[in-house]
């Protein structure tokens, strides 16, 4: 087991392409989660569950060395039980695919948000020297479907030079597309769906997680983003000089912005989200 608050297992960590976006999310003093594991088999995670005695809850990912095919399976909150169940699935998958996957166990002091509870999240990709590209997602929805690039409802453009007077009160002159009503209502019919499926809620719980229609970029969550991300990111020389591009996710949780990872152009993907926008 790999514990992210050990000097001596950074080096192991890194070649893991989620749990070193964790990392960089740290290193920059990202809002990020307290501590993360790497489990590989039973035997870490009764280690692990030994260590967290008294603790039931927990955030789970996939992950694979950086450079092999990831595995598809995803995220999800769960109990000491359903744990040792995502393992397994991982383990299936890593058979099925002929890859080794691991799991990573984050550590927030008990405090995780199930994926459909979220205000929404901000995928921030920085171009190096050139521009920052944000997409959004509104609330009831997590990063997870910005970064394959399966859903999305705003997203804004801002030249280099303009980013450090990006502002709530400019934002709308960067803005590029804006979801469209009858987009909304079908995205929102297969995300209740998903949830259904996935989470065993009946569809009368999974209908109240997601609004209606669509609320838009709340104003504190977009400045907090600002402040604690976009800025810290800005003024990030050591990426700058050996990437031409890396994406912090900011998601926000329980109130406040929470960034998983920042991602790198090993684990980037080529995204297309169809015709789900409308131009404004």
């Amino acid at each position: 087991m790999l514990d992210g608050n050990k000097v001596t297992d950074i080096n192991k960590i890194s070649e893991y392409g989620k749990a070193k976006g964790f990392l960089l999310a740290k290193r920059y003093g990202l809002p990020t989660y307290s501590n993360f594991y790497i489990v590989e088999n039973e035997k870490d995670l009764n280690e692990l569950l030994i260590k967290f005695d008294s603790q039931n809850k927990f955030c789970m990912r996939s992950d694979t060395k950086i450079g092999n095919i990831p595995i598809g399976v995803g995220g999800r909150n769960g109990d000491r039980e359903t744990i040792y169940e995502y393992l397994r699935e991982i383990e299936q998958k890593s058979k099925e695919l002929h890859t080794k996957g691991v799991a990573i166990i984050y550590w927030n002091n008990g405090r995780f948000c199930s994926t459909f509870e979220t205000d929404g999240c901000f995928y921030l990709d920085f171009v190096t020297g050139k521009k920052l590209n944000i997409d959004y997602i509104g609330k009831g929805w997590d990063g997870s479907v910005l970064s394959h690039g399966t859903a999305c409802h705003e997203s804004y453009s801002i030249p280099w030079e303009d980013i450090l007077f990006f502002s709530n009160k400019n934002r709308l002159q960067y803005r590029q597309k804006i979801i469209g009503n009858q987009q909304y209502n079908e995205q929102r019919r297969l995300r209740i769906n998903e949830i259904h499926k996935r989470f065993n809620l009946s569809i009368e719980q999974c209908e109240k997680a997601i609004p209606e229609t669509y609320l838009g970029i709340n104003i504190d969550y977009f400045k907090q983003v600002i402040n604690q991300v976009i800025v810290p990111m800005y003024d990030a020389p050591e990426l700058q000089r050996y990437y031409k591009e890396y994406i912090p996710i900011a998601q926000i949780e329980n109130g406040k912005i929470l960034v998983p990872e920042v991602i790198l152009p090993t684990r980037l993907k080529s995204k297309d989200i169809g015709e789900s926008y409308e131009e404004r």
